[in-house]
């Protein structure tokens, strides 16, 4: 089980309401180190909002309502994580082809080093987080879902660098300029452009001016058109909503907050493929780069550089303002 909430770690955060540095409170229990908290909380000087640490893990999702959307997916996280808990305890269910057909080409964008703090929003049962705790100096890792962060914790062991968060990617703040990496997938599960704008603005803030900001979304390319897949819709499974962007709205939608935006197909599938017992991680690895056939993925992948920051929000968002997406099922 990880040691605890890094103390290092408080400094980047703020609080939720009013944006004032957290403090750790006293009375806390640390670990034998006294380099991170088991239990205890923080708190905010000004409005004196509190935030407990239990087991290692940060709540900041005190006061916090979710939307009916963002409730049935947290429900639905909860119980997966502990289905797989429960099956296994090697937990290797991201091993696969498909899943390393999305993981190798995102970690390559993001291009972790030794030194570099890296922000997680959306950090799951943490497929990203187990192979980026050792290329980097911290991760603060972000979910709205219990369960899926105490089995992250599960994994981690005793590593010391990693921050775990419960909180809403929409509504959290943390410290000006202080990471030089943020990371979330599929962005596109948030049920609304709303929320999603919300979580760039966040990035954007969060960014060091030469950091950079990757995140993934689902896909409305040749594949999905031809199955006829609506851009805004639903898993067939658990009903989870999710939206299929076009490459153009992906780099529209982030372009208030960023200045240099690079977007591309990945998790590329050829017709047949499975059938034919090809190599189908090194085949997508490849196509990614060939025209018109990297138009068969399922996802698309955002590299986002140059941080606007939320000072230059407004002025930035009168000039570019961001497209109506709009989502049939709201």
């Amino acid at each position: 089980m990880a040691l605890g909430f890094p103390i290092q770690l408080i400094s980047t955060l703020c609080c939720n309401g009013d944006g004032e540095n957290l403090e750790l409170s006293p009375n806390c229990l640390a670990s034998e180190d006294g380099e991170s908290i088991r239990y205890g909380a923080i708190h905010c000087p000004r409005c004196r909002a509190t935030f407990t640490i239990d087991d290692g893990v940060l709540n900041m999702l005190n006061g916090i309502a979710l939307d009916d959307e963002s409730l049935h997916e947290q429900h639905l996280r909860n119980e997966l994580a502990c289905s797989r808990l429960t099956r296994t305890n090697r937990l290797t269910w991201y091993e696969d082809e498909h899943n390393q057909m999305e993981i190798i080409p995102t970690m390559k964008a993001l291009s972790a080093s030794k030194g570099m703090a890296i922000l997680e929003l959306g950090c799951g049962e943490g497929r990203y987080t187990i192979n980026l705790h050792n290329q980097c100096q911290w991760i603060l890792a972000v979910d709205f879902s219990m369960d899926s962060l105490r089995m992250l914790q599960h994994k981690l062991q005793d590593s010391r660098n990693v921050g775990l968060v419960l909180g809403d990617v929409t509504t959290m703040k943390v410290k000006t300029a202080c990471f030089d990496r943020i990371l979330s997938t599929l962005v596109s599960n948030l049920p609304t452009q709303k929320h999603r704008m919300a979580m760039y603005s966040l990035a954007s803030n969060a960014l060091k001016p030469d950091g950079r900001f990757v995140f993934s979304t689902h896909y409305h390319g040749i594949r999905q058109k031809l199955k006829g897949e609506k851009k805004s819709g639903r898993y067939g499974v658990g009903g989870i909503y999710r939206y299929n962007f076009a490459i153009s709205e992906c780099k529209a939608e982030v372009l208030p907050y960023f200045n240099a935006i690079k977007v591309k197909p990945i998790q590329i599938y050829l017709p047949f493929a499975r059938r034919l017992r090809l190599p189908l991680v090194a085949h997508s690895l490849f196509l990614e780069r060939v025209p018109l056939f990297n138009r068969l993925g399922n996802l698309l992948l955002c590299m986002a550089e140059q941080p606007f920051g939320s000072a230059n929000y407004m002025e930035n968002i009168q000039h570019i303002p961001p497209p109506e997406l709009k989502n049939p099922l709201y």
